[in-house]
């Protein structure tokens, strides 16, 4: 890769501020990689609208029109808006570039700390390329006065006195210099730990912290799988508050509303603003503002639209379930049958999904067990760091970027989970 220069008389000369202004072709065609790589990431791979718009405004800065990304053009070339139309009341270009910027940050945030950055400041449509710091030049550092005890000895006069005092004031300035340094080198690398985490827990929970919207909490109900997503009906007038506490579109599991407390509890800890809404009353709208965590397969409509486009997609026949693999159709899946005694349940299975939804344009979580017994278990693993690690067992290198779907299986006794394992995986 080319490093933090600017072309002068075919030497590459380091410049101080970062910042870097491709002017050669071979510069030019720098950014054209990184830019690539960029659109290539599951941030960008499954939005067209997002894509064009940061694939637009490059290619006119590489192509010296930069001057020209003004809210209008990128309306009109991209979104392919009449030349007269009202920027005031259309905000189609404002939005989509916040979003570009979002997914920029997220992009970066996501352990690609050593490549060219691509940059839409805020109040700007034309973007920047800067160098990361660890392609900073290192600065020589200054010599510091030698210590007086390597001084050569000499006969004490007024002069040499005051000397003295001064390069001791010199040491006791440069003592509390090099501490202050080292404070704020503590907190820079604390910043990076923070930015990008080496653990797993933080890596796959990143998508999801990383966004300014709050997180949508979408809980499945007992009117799961009977209604469309987000028909939520006007009742009866004459239902009395009795019926009214008891209707399907009001009742939820415990062990569903036990999951989605940690799930919340999790958004607290991480500063994370969040809404809480059961799969009845959420809408496609509120899936679309936001990143969101689907709890619940049967019970939850949302769930079941994601779920069959997968490769671990599920199958009902009856009072049987199974989690299929498509890419084995003949083997037997992961299946439990709800017409036994639930004392006499010993294994149920779940599937965890984190993606970018390409109806929604926004990241999801799936928490989903074929019974709750499952969705507990598959809680419980996302909401502790020492289960996590389960993940870093089976996951290939730079998982940390791709979408996934998992298939979990847990024991159950007498009515209650035990830890998740992983027993199937598929990172894309």
């Amino acid at each position: 890769m080319v490093t933090q220069t600017e072309q002068t008389e075919g030497l590459l000369l380091t410049r101080p501020d970062g910042l870097f202004h491709p002017k050669t072709e071979l510069e030019r065609e720098e950014v054209r990689k990184q830019l690539q790589k960029i659109l290539e990431s599951p941030v960008f791979q499954n939005s067209k609208r997002y894509t064009s718009v940061l694939k637009f405004v490059v290619n006119q800065t590489l192509d010296g029109q930069g001057d020209r990304l003004k809210e209008r053009t990128i309306g009109i070339e991209v979104f392919h808006r009449a030349p007269d139309y009202d920027t005031a009341t259309d905000h189609a270009v404002r939005s989509a570039v916040a979003e570009v910027r979002k997914r920029l940050a997220q992009y970066y945030l996501l352990d690609a700390r050593d490549e060219l950055r691509i940059e839409v400041l805020p109040g700007s449509y034309m973007p920047q390329f800067r160098w990361a710091p660890e392609h900073s030049a290192p600065k020589r550092p200054e010599l510091l006065p030698m210590p007086e005890a390597f001084l050569p000895a000499a006969v004490p006069t007024p002069i040499a006195d005051a000397e003295v005092r001064v390069r001791r004031r010199g040491w006791q300035l440069a003592g509390w210099v090099t501490a202050v340094c080292l404070v704020l080198c503590t907190l820079i690398l604390m910043s990076i730990r923070i930015l990008h985490p080496d653990d797993v827990f933080s890596s796959f929970w990143m998508p999801i912290l990383v966004s300014k919207a709050p997180v949508l909490l979408c809980m499945g109900n007992m009117e799961g799988g009977l209604g469309a997503p987000g028909d939520n009906r006007i009742l009866n007038p004459s239902v009395t508050l009795s019926q009214f506490q008891n209707l399907p579109i009001e009742t939820v599991n415990e062990h569903d509303a036990i999951t989605v407390s940690k799930l919340a509890g999790l958004m607290v800890a991480q500063g994370r603003p969040y809404e809480l809404k059961s799969q009845s009353d959420a809408t496609f709208t509120d899936l679309q503002r936001g990143p969101a965590i689907l709890v619940g397969l049967l019970n939850n409509n949302w769930t079941e639209r994601l779920v069959p486009n997968l490769r671990f997609h599920v199958e009902q026949k009856g009072n049987i379930v199974v989690i299929r693999d498509r890419n084995q159709p003949s083997s037997p899946g992961w299946s439990v049958d709800y017409a036994t005694p639930y004392l006499d349940t010993t294994r149920d299975y779940a599937l965890v999904l984190r993606m970018l939804d390409p109806k929604t344009e926004q990241t999801v979580v799936v928490v989903a067990g074929i019974t709750v017994f499952g969705t507990s278990a598959a809680g419980n693993l996302l909401t502790s760091k020492k289960e996590m690690e389960k993940l870093a067992a089976i996951a290939p290198s730079g998982w940390e970027k791709k979408n996934m779907e998992l298939v979990l299986s847990t024991d159950v006794i007498r009515g209650r989970s035990g830890p998740a394992n992983i027993v199937a995986a598929q990172f894309w």
